[in-house]
């Protein structure tokens, strides 16, 4: 294209950023953004400047590139700058991953500008969204990557924690400290999670403990029914000790132990 383009209007970051050296001719990229104007029936093409100098980003549900936290950023900042546009009666539209609109509207020149100088300043346009939006990736880390007890939510979990852990890349995630906050702790034979009040060590569930009976004496049995009451849960040594002191029970786990030694 040999001559100046007359027909659109372009704002001042898009024509410097396509006057750039990015390996082809700044003609070229004007063209470009002349022909997608003139796709959508605009009359003008602008981009907005993210801070940094570069196109701000666009955010489509599917498209997934980035570490969490930054993918967060660029939704959080797409989201609010197409809601500022569209208060305003500008169309936008995705380009090459970037958010583009129609630079012949006065109100987006004006609302480009503002974006771009809120961003060179703080880089996140809205706060409070990117609080909801880490939180609710936090909710699904922990579901994707562990089973917790039944009736405990990951947000229960979350509130446990120092800190959200809102991206699987940058930030700790220790759901079992949290859990033993909440008074958890895992059974020691099958591993699942356990309410184990303030006794959170070395305790099986009763399913397991059940599992400890010989043949048909019934002491385990009895054992586990008088904790269930309390909702307590035994440790190891609570179901050995039981079977030591049962006359039933121990010469069918300790066929040589002899006289009962009481250890």
């Amino acid at each position: 294209m040999s001559g100046t383009i007359v027909d659109i209007k372009f704002s001042d970051f898009a024509k410097e950023f396509a006057e750039r050296d990015r390996g082809y001719s700044s003609r070229s990229v004007l063209e470009d953004m002349a022909d997608v104007a003139r796709d959508f029936a605009w009359a003008g093409f602008g981009l907005v400047d993210d801070g940094t100098g570069e196109p701000l980003e666009d955010w489509t549900d599917g498209w997934y590139y980035n570490c969490d936290c930054r993918e967060t950023r660029i939704r959080v900042n797409a989201e609010a700058t197409r809601a500022a546009f569209k208060s305003a009666g500008v169309e936008t539209f995705e380009w090459r991953g970037w958010i583009v609109w129609d630079a012949s509207n006065r109100a987006g020149l004006q609302i480009a500008r503002s974006i771009g100088s809120s961003l060179a300043d703080y880089p996140i346009l809205d706060d409070e969204r990117m609080s909801e939006l880490e939180w609710d990736n936090a909710c699904s880390l922990i579901d994707d990557l562990y089973t917790l007890p039944e009736g405990v939510e990951a947000s229960d979990v979350i509130r446990e924690m120092d800190e959200v852990p809102y991206c699987s890349n940058c930030s700790f995630c220790d759901v079992e400290e949290a859990l033993a906050k909440l008074e958890y702790s895992r059974c020691m034979d099958c591993s699942a999670w356990i309410k184990t009040g303030q006794y959170l060590s070395d305790r099986v569930c009763w399913d397991c403990a059940e599992s400890e009976q010989a043949g048909e004496c019934e002491c385990i049995p009895n054992y586990i029914d008088g904790l269930r009451h309390m909702s307590l849960y035994p440790t190891v040594s609570d179901l050995r000790d039981t079977q030591r002191g049962c006359e039933t029970c121990y010469p069918v786990r300790w066929p040589h132990g002899g006289a009962k030694l009481g250890i």
